[in-house]
């Protein structure tokens, strides 16, 4: 597992975060098979004893990305619990979809998502990260949605469903944009917050 137990002095957290940032460019520009932490090394500027120190294997830094990733998902549920501006779950929702789509659809972000997610598929301590994480947001959400007003007419199993459905077509920008490199982002903006409008806003009439 990542070492993220140990306390670290603000040194020693700037030498983690300078681990990780080498190792996110590595695993973008590689893919996590083909970085070794030789070439982590290189990139970072510090020696593989020194790596070493922080991480104790490439697999640990590679959960301690997947954690990183959980921790910025985290801070943008924080800024939909910090809205002031009001609505309904929806409208709240929607306000955040053009920077969740920038995301998304972000060359640097999108190579990284994708190999994590292939990481997952063969290394069951990141697959454990990303379920937590995923089952962590999605939980969260619900009862985000549950403090502001559930939409009328639905059932919490309703709701349930209907947050997985906008979970899997927003886990699916990273490869949409892989695939597409022209992808209308601003379409798929508007097309998006007109499909949570649909799924979340209450019955008009």
């Amino acid at each position: 597992m990542a070492n993220t137990t140990r306390r670290e002095t603000p040194k020693g957290e700037a030498r983690r975060r300078q681990v990780l940032d080498a190792a996110t460019e590595c695993f973008r520009q590689e893919g996590i098979h083909s970085s070794s932490i030789s070439r982590i090394s290189r990139t970072s500027g510090m020696s593989p004893g020194h790596i070493y120190h922080y991480f104790e294997s490439k697999e640990a830094i590679v959960e301690a990305i997947a954690e990183r990733q959980e921790h910025e998902n985290l801070e943008l549920l924080d800024s939909f619990q910090a809205d002031t501006q009001g609505g309904d779950v929806a409208t709240r929702l929607v306000r955040r979809i053009p920077e969740v789509v920038a995301r998304g659809t972000n060359p640097a972000n999108t190579a990284l998502s994708l190999e994590l997610a292939a990481e997952a598929s063969r290394n069951r301590a990141v697959a454990q990260i990303i379920h937590r994480m995923d089952k962590g947001i999605t939980d969260r959400f619900v009862r985000l949605i549950e403090d502001v007003g559930m939409p009328a007419g639905l059932s919490s199993a309703d709701v349930l469903n209907r947050v997985d459905f906008i979970a899997l077509m927003i886990n699916g920008l990273p490869l949409r944009a892989q695939m597409n490199p022209d992808l209308d982002v601003d379409a798929m903006t508007g097309m998006l917050c007109d499909v949570i409008r649909f799924l979340l806003e209450p019955p008009r009439g």
